[in-house]
């Protein structure tokens, strides 16, 4: 430990290791998007719709951990480009369906090579159980977050709420 990014990690919180992973994937993830004219947001809205479409807005934010306006403006942001279509739900009058165009499919086979690639360097000394780990305690984590921000702020929702199955894990678009 003899840098100061070695001492950081060795004696952060879990909340100051997130906000840091978070800082670094961004910036990766940003250096290989923006050549595309995409953000980071962008990049991981089309690979979200791109598995789990058609969905509602309300479905993209939740998956996307953000709220609807925020997620509403880059679904109108891609429309516009081209890589999106939104139309209504067969299902329910007031509710929308967001889906790629023929463009946005061909964008996303390019972007998830980039998230695989990302990914893969990113887990490459963890095994497949040390993956699974993380991500349930990190949903763990999150529900812990989700239950003190609906204690100490009611009424004021940070993102959507996320529902967690029987045996307490999170839904995955992955």
């Amino acid at each position: 430990m003899s840098n100061s990014s070695e001492i950081g990690l060795a004696i952060s919180n879990i909340g100051m290791l997130i906000v840091a992973a978070r800082r670094s994937i961004r910036q990766l993830v940003a250096g290989k998007v923006v050549p595309l004219d995409l953000t980071p947001h962008h990049f991981w809205m089309l690979l979200v719709i791109s598995k789990a479409a058609p969905l509602s807005l309300g479905e993209l934010a939740r998956a996307m951990w953000m709220d609807n306006p925020t997620v509403s403006r880059m679904v109108q942001q891609m429309t516009q480009r081209g890589y999106l279509t939104v139309g209504p739900d067969p299902n329910h009058g007031r509710r929308i369906r967001i889906r790629l165009t023929p463009g946005g499919l061909t964008l996303c086979e390019n972007l998830a090579e980039i998230g695989e690639g990302l990914r893969g360097q990113a887990e490459k000394n963890m095994t497949e159980e040390e993956t699974t780990t993380l991500r349930d305690l990190l949903c763990k984590y999150m529900r812990n977050l989700d239950a003190m921000v609906a204690t100490d702020l009611p009424g004021v929702p940070i993102r959507p709420p996320h529902v967690a199955d029987a045996a307490g894990k999170l839904p995955s678009v992955s």
